[in-house]
């Protein structure tokens, strides 16, 4: 409660016009709202980990609270760590950490990653822009870490257009079929 009252206490002193919450879980924002609102101060964003890959219980209830209420979902990690971006195979793999992960979910998103592919084909776009339009579509504002300026350039190819509500079910649907689900953030509220 005390960083909830160092929030509303920022507020009042206007040093904020509004508040925005990161990782947390179903309860822990609902809570957070009620407190919030009963003393003035809006709630406008929360930030999980929302993506193809990570469309778990807790994302997609996160997702329909922050419908209902009028708060904005802030996506990061929309390529999934890298592995929507079509840069890395079975066989080529990240270095590091995340390579633990990737051997673990890579060989199961073949379909997803043939489906993201597709459509960046036949819309001429690349894979990580399809990849981030779908969050778009979604209605979240996605945050893609980049390494590059070439990154954050192609990113921008996300911007500007819509995928069809077929190529959205189509690729939630390839989504649905991977065998393995990202890891969901261990930091995340419930």
């Amino acid at each position: 409660m005390a960083l909830w009252d160092g929030l509303v206490a920022m507020y009042e002193k206007g040093l904020v016009r509004a508040v925005g919450v990161s990782n947390y879980g179903p309860k822990q924002l609902l809570k957070i709202y009620d407190y919030l609102k009963a003393r003035g101060v809006p709630l406008v964003s929360a930030q999980v980990q929302f993506s193809l890959l990570s469309m778990g219980e807790d994302q997609l209830e996160i997702k329909n609270i922050c419908d209902s209420l009028g708060i904005r979902v802030i996506a990061y990690s929309p390529l999934g760590l890298g592995m929507l971006t079509g840069k890395y195979t079975s066989d080529k793999l990240p270095r590091g950490p995340r390579s633990f992960l990737f051997r673990q979910i890579l060989p199961g998103l073949e379909p997803l990653l043939s489906t993201l592919n597709d459509i960046a084909l036949k819309r001429r776009k690349t894979v990580p822009q399809v990849a981030i339009n779908w969050c778009i579509c979604k209605g979240t504002i996605p945050i893609p870490g980049v390494k590059s300026v070439k990154q954050a350039e192609e990113n921008l190819g996300a911007l500007g257009w819509r995928l069809s509500s077929e190529e959205v079910l189509k690729l939630e649907y390839a989504a649905s079929e991977a065998p393995k689900k990202m890891v969901q953030n261990v930091f995340q509220t419930r």
